[in-house]
């Protein structure tokens, strides 16, 4: 819900081209300090919004371009018609320390290299407890997984590493955050509340069975998505349940890890720290 709304709020820079930076030190303090202001400058942000900040969160260099850095940008919020009530979205722009620019488009097979380029994880704030669906804290490898439980290709895809994880413990630590994909899927939301409650009161294995069980749900009905969850996995989660502070904060929080990675689509996989865009690397760890 919260992912789309950010998406509504026509938040872009208004220059699609480049800008004149001082410095000539990419990455530097004084680059980063000169990228957002100017983006605080050039930013367009809807009407119901008032831009609070603009922070780079990292920064690294471009392994394509050298000489070329990325800086990804938070982006604070706050909705005018309710004071203190902030929101963060996450956006890149790139620089050399000299010019400033969008995007890069490689002309050979008009790709963009901004689509290519995503944040890394380099704390350990991904790898909460609470987050471990399978395998040991201490395994070999950690993945990360952000997922829809609707989504067609994390059905097929998540029950093959929820396999690996659970059958190589000491190989594979299986992290998962929920990242509903609402414009796609209307009953992901509800659905992925219903999760949390079950897993709230004790039924550990119910992300490995809804994404075994085959839904067919394309609405936004409340109790009839909690009839179906509740009819195939044995439970009894209410309304009032999947509403409760926690369940809710829980979910937020979800989605706003996603936000951090700037993901946009499921399933996305993580593999110590780095996006695995081919989501094999799990097989190389199990032979």
């Amino acid at each position: 819900m919260k992912r789309l709304m950010l998406k509504s709020l026509m938040l872009m820079l208004l220059s699609s081209g480049l800008a004149y930076a001082k410095e000539s030190a990419p990455a530097s303090d004084s680059v980063k300090k000169d990228v957002v202001d100017f983006v605080k400058r050039a930013i367009n942000v809807n009407p119901r919004f008032k831009l609070k900040d603009v922070r780079v969160n990292k920064a690294k260099p471009i392994s394509q371009i050298p000489g070329w850095s990325v800086y990804f940008l938070d982006i604070d919020l706050e909705m005018k018609d309710k004071k203190h009530t902030v929101t963060t979205v996450h956006d890149k722009i790139f620089s050399n320390g000299e010019y400033l620019a969008r995007d890069f488009i490689k002309l050979a097979n008009k790709s963009s290299l901004k689509d290519k380029i995503v944040p890394d994880i380099t704390d350990n704030s991904f790898y909460r407890k609470d987050h471990l669906l399978y395998g040991n804290a201490n395994a070999a490898h950690k993945f990360v997984a952000f997922s829809d439980p609707l989504c067609p290709f994390c059905k097929e895809f998540m029950p093959k590493l929820i396999k690996a994880a659970k059958e190589h413990p000491d190989k594979i630590a299986l992290y998962y955050y929920h990242f509903p994909l609402q414009m796609l899927h209307k009953a992901s939301p509800t659905l992925i509340k219903a999760i949390l409650v079950a897993e709230k009161q004790g039924k550990k294995d119910v992300v490995e069975k809804v994404y075994a069980h085959k839904f067919n749900l394309d609405t936004t009905d409340e109790k009839k998505i909690l009839d179906a969850f509740n009819k195939a996995m044995g439970t009894k989660v209410t309304q009032q349940d999947i509403k409760a502070q926690d369940i809710l904060q829980r979910y937020s929080d979800d989605i706003e890890a996603g936000g951090k990675l700037m993901i946009s689509g499921t399933p996305t996989i993580y593999v110590d720290g780095k996006k695995d865009f081919s989501r094999q690397k799990y097989k190389s760890f199990i032979k």
